[in-house]
């Protein structure tokens, strides 16, 4: 008996039973509690080269955002942004490394919305419908245009090309700018043939000289032009138009253009980022958007912040992706 209660001395003491191993157990959860989000470094990836306007618009905000998620997730000792420019392949490759990365909220980057026309004619190794979709953080609008001696107006032009087919400069093949000149054409029924050219520098010479007749251009190009009286609207590709007596492209009659025709930036994570670390980030991003000092350093990049955030730009993305999907037998005519 002696010898059984020994041995059962040894096995309480052995499985820690009145403060042995058993209580240096009760406390291993604290010892591999999980770290509180963000515990560390998060790589914000940038789709184009260091020093244009939308990487230096995610390292102006990087110390601001660092420092809000820090306050909406007390107890995080990480968060510091590292920009990781990734400009090769024309954002395939940087949407397919962010795709594809850790759902652990310490990867993130720049999404343009136009890149979804890339998928009607390139094989993509992801699903752009699956991304983790942040916040959409500005739209920019695409233009028509005509050069200073060119139409006074859209329903001049309309006129003009049933008398002769008109020149339309549509920037990059199979870009995002090509794809909303065929949507425009096909949809307005512009009696036009589109004329691409190596970039949007190419397209906007091309219409300087008169070598075409009308061309397309974001706005951010097109304004110091249309302010230097080279450049004239015709239309603004958006519900409104911001140029007095220009129409938009909605008020032509095409109203489902308006949205879908912009180019939209986008904020986003890989798939099934979990819902914790998703609202963690919005929290930041909501008030980095909401920071007067940021947003009179972005007014001076040029750069308008136009937020959507969680679920509704969700929704705006795959209403667009649905459109284009849609539109697919129409825009294979042209591109492939």
């Amino acid at each position: 008996m002696e010898r059984y209660n020994q041995g059962r001395r040894e096995f309480l003491k052995l499985v820690g039973i009145g403060g042995g191993v058993l209580s240096g157990l009760v406390h291993l959860p604290l010892a591999f509690a999980k770290d509180v989000y963000p515990a560390e470094r998060i790589t914000w990836v940038v789709a184009t080269k260091a020093g244009g306007a939308f990487d230096l618009i995610a390292r102006v905000s990087g110390p601001y955002l660092t420092r809000y998620l820090k306050e909406s997730s007390k107890g995080a000792k990480g968060g510091e942004i590292m920009i990781k420019n990734v400009p090769e392949a024309g954002g395939k490759r940087a949407y397919n490394n962010i795709f594809h990365a850790n759902s652990d909220g310490y990867t993130i980057g720049d999404f343009n919305t136009a890149f979804i026309t890339d998928t009607i004619t390139d094989k993509i190794e992801f699903d752009c419908n699956k991304f983790t979709f942040l916040l959409r953080t500005a739209a920019s609008l695409r233009l028509i245009l005509t050069h200073k001696k060119g139409f006074k107006n859209w329903n001049e032009m309309m006129k003009a090309g049933k008398e002769k087919e008109l020149k339309w400069a549509a920037s990059n093949f199979g870009r995002g700018h090509h794809v909303a000149c065929i949507l425009v054409k096909e949809a307005a029924k512009v009696p036009a043939r589109l004329i691409n050219f190596p970039g949007a520098a190419e397209n906007a010479n091309a219409l300087v000289r008169g070598d075409v007749d009308i061309a397309i251009m974001a706005e951010e190009s097109a304004k110091p032009m249309i302010d230097a009286g080279e450049f004239r609207a015709l239309t603004v590709l958006s519900k409104t138009s911001p140029y007095p007596g220009v129409p938009s492209i909605a008020e032509l009659g095409y109203p489902e253009l308006a949205d879908t025709l912009k180019v939209h930036r986008m904020i986003v994570a890989p798939p099934d980022l979990p819902t914790e670390v998703t609202n963690i980030l919005l929290s930041g991003f909501k008030k980095l958007f909401a920071n007067k000092e940021f947003l009179a350093q972005a007014k001076k990049m040029d750069f308008t912040p136009d937020p959507l955030y969680g679920a509704d730009a969700e929704r705006m993305a795959k209403s667009l992706f649905k459109y284009i999907d849609e539109k697919t037998p129409i825009l294979k005519k042209y591109l492939m």
